[in-house]
Order: structure tokens, then sequence, then C-alpha cells
């Protein structure tokens, strides 16, 4: 960890929330903050008591600004350079992405640029009624550039992808979560509370079963659909034979002997 993302982690509930905390400077990404969130998500792997993370920055303004555009300008010389520094990142949100733990972003402001990339690595997107997300890298002459305009068009389709990113429009969290981009759209302050209440649902389950669940439904996305279809069945057969799905039967057989 560093002093720009702070690791919070509930024991109890078994979740950490991984928050940006350069609210002086919009949350923007730096080099320390991609230095720290890949810190912070090599940790929470790590321990088998962290469950589900949710990820979310300071304050009720900005969720992430975008990158670090005064670090980046005064540093970034070359193509090579910027192809690294962007590989960088991109490292950081395909671990997100892949990560063998449910992630929820918690937008709980104006998601910019590379903003809206970090929201879309995420597993699920909870966002404040007054957040706002725009891929406007294109306002600046560029391409979003940490993978994550790719990962857009896979959550909201290609077109919805295309138009976003083209134009650079700024919509609001209801549309965002009309086009598919946020799960839930929640009350101004609300939005860590509930993305907590939804990790819980999760974090009460098996924590074998979910993971085992993330990891199929991932890789379902590149398998022919009878393969992934018998993965599941397989799936199933390995998780009917765990300790948790014996205990789960246990008590759903003595909750019914008791209502019989």
């Amino acid at each position: 960890m560093n002093d720009v993302v702070r690791y919070e982690f509930d024991q109890d509930q078994h979740l950490v929330v991984l928050r940006i905390d350069r609210p002086e400077a919009s949350n923007a990404v730096s080099t320390a903050v991609m230095e720290g969130l890949s810190a912070g998500l090599q940790r929470a792997k790590a321990d088998p008591n962290v469950h589900a993370l949710i990820l979310t920055g300071t304050g009720n303004r900005v969720f992430i600004a975008g990158g670090d555009l005064k670090e980046f300008h005064a540093e970034l010389k070359s193509e090579e350079i910027v192809y690294e520094k962007m590989s960088q990142m991109r490292e950081v949100l395909t671990e997100i992405a892949h990560f063998p733990k449910p992630i929820i972003a918690a937008v709980n402001g104006a998601a910019r640029g590379g903003g809206g990339e970090v929201a879309a690595a995420c597993h699920f997107r909870v966002g404040s009624e007054t957040a706002t997300v725009g891929f406007v890298q294109v306002k600046l002459g560029i391409s979003p550039g940490w993978g994550g305009g790719v990962l857009l068009q896979r959550i909201i389709g290609r077109q919805k992808a295309l138009s976003m990113i083209l134009t650079g429009e700024v919509i609001d969290a209801h549309s965002a979560e009309k086009i598919g981009f946020f799960d839930e759209v929640v009350p101004a302050g609300d939005v860590l509370s509930y993305a907590k209440t939804f990790a819980r649902q999760i974090t009460a389950n098996s924590p074998v079963a979910v993971q085992s669940l993330l990891q199929l439904m991932r890789e379902a996305d590149t398998l022919p659909l009878p393969q992934a279809m018998e993965r599941e069945s397989r799936l199933c057969a390995r998780l009917w034979m765990t300790p948790e799905h014996d205990q789960a039967v246990e008590a759903f057989l003595k909750r019914s002997q008791k209502k019989g």
C-alpha cells in the first residue's frame, strides 16, 4: 500500500474497500495510484479471508478523473514511453477484470476518461445518482489507453460504446444505467453503503462457489456453447462434493422438517 490508495478491510464481512485517496487531484490516476492498486489487489488475492472488494474514490464529487495529466504530460515524451505507461495501468485493469473474487465499483461521482475505464473493468458498477460517465479521451485527441474501451463494448454493446468513445459524450447516472453500464443507481451519499450491502449478499455465499462461478462465466465468453454448458455441469458436480454444499443441504432439510 501507499498513501494514495487506502486498503480498508472489514474482517467480519470478508470485504475490502480499495479507495483512491487523492481528492485534491480529483482522484486522478498517477504512477503511485497504479502501484497502490496493484499492491492492494495482490494483497486481497492472497488473503483467503477476503471474499469481495469494492473500488471507490474519496469524496462525493469525483470517482476517478482519469489519468494524471500533470504527471504524464511532464514525463511521457515518446511513443514507447507512453505505451509503457499505458500498459502499466492496462495490466491493473486486466487484473481487475480477471480477478478471482468479485469487484464492485462504487462510482461516487464523475468518472472521466480513465475513470470510466476503471469502472468498466470491475464486475459490477453501482453509481451515485449524481455520478456521470464520459469516455472523453477523444476530446484530447487520444483513445482510451488502458483497455477500457474494449471492456466498455463488452458491457454495453458495440454501437453504444462506439458512440460514447467517438463523441466523448458525458452521460448522467440514469442514462448510464439505461444502457447497462451501471447495475444500480442509488441516492448520493449512499453509494458505498449500497455497494457494501450488495457485496454482503455475495460474501454470504460459499466463496468456493462464488469464485468458481466467476471464473466459469468469464471463460464461457470465449467457449463454444456446448463446451461452456458442459463446464457448468462439471462445476456443479465438483461443488456438490464440497463441505459447504453438505452443510447447506443439512440446514435446508432441518428447516423443511420444522415446517412439516
